[in-house]
């Protein structure tokens, strides 16, 4: 009952063969939510089952956890990076 439940809301269980957005996923080597393997699979399995061309891009932090980088520069860095994925996304670089 309870298994049933659980996998209705898992997202690497719920991975099915169709289009998917571009992604762009986020983990930390040190999280004590999520163990980096987890989104390193989903992300394999999203690769191996979507239809279309859409990017999906895994970034794994190496130095920080859950909440990403308490240092202020790292934090930016961070940021800046993940801004530039959706202006990307949106052909923003097209135009430079």
């Amino acid at each position: 009952k309870f298994h049933a439940y659980m996998q209705s809301y898992c997202p690497y269980s719920n991975v099915t063969a169709q289009d998917y957005p571009a992604i762009m996923v986020l983990a930390g080597l040190y999280d004590p939510r999520v163990a980096y393997w987890e989104p390193a699979k989903w992300v394999a399995r999203l690769r191996e089952r979507k239809t279309d061309d859409n990017i999906i891009v895994l970034k794994t932090d190496l130095d920080s956890g859950h909440f990403s980088a308490s240092d202020r520069y790292k934090y930016l860095r961070e940021k800046s990076m993940e801004f530039a994925f959706v202006c990307d996304q949106l052909g923003a670089g097209d135009h430079i």
